[in-house]
């Protein structure tokens, strides 16, 4: 069955709009902490498309490394390093936290899995302990007051 097309044209969200779909953002954290990667990166994408720079590259980088786990959980060696790259590249300037997720903690464990992984090479990743698939945590985020505002 065909993935339905995404209209590429959508308004892009306000900072406000961004901020009050954060439940969908949250929905896919809970999903790639369950291990349910494929999962969390449908959810994210449904929030990156209509967002703005620089949080569209924010959240690319978070459906980079859940497409990342499902390539390894598919057992596919060179999409599972090649898109653990590109989002460590697009998550690098996102420290030390966005949108309430502790980025370098992500970061770390990002970097860590690709080099453990290369260290193996094709022929032994599949060794690799899966229970190091690093987890998203959040960051408890301030409250603005009203005067801030």
């Amino acid at each position: 069955m065909a993935k339905p097309a995404h209209n590429r044209n959508v308004r892009l969200l306000t900072e406000e709009e961004v901020e009050e779909r954060r439940p969908v953002l949250l929905a896919g954290v809970e999903q790639y902490n369950a291990g349910y990667f494929f999962e969390a990166h449908e959810t994210w994408e449904e929030l990156w498309l209509p967002c703005p720079w620089p949080t569209r590259n924010f959240l690319q980088g978070l459906i980079q490394s859940s497409a990342a786990f499902v390539h390894l959980m598919r057992h596919e060696y060179p999409g599972t390093v090649r898109l653990l790259g590109h989002a460590l590249a697009r998550l690098e300037g996102f420290q030390p936290e966005y949108l309430g997720i502790d980025s370098a903690r992500l970061l770390s464990g990002l970097r860590r899995a690709r080099e453990e992984l290369v260290a193996l090479g094709p022929e032994r990743f599949e060794e690799w302990d899966r229970d190091r698939i690093p987890q998203v945590h959040l960051v408890k985020r301030r409250r603005v007051a009203a005067r801030e505002r």
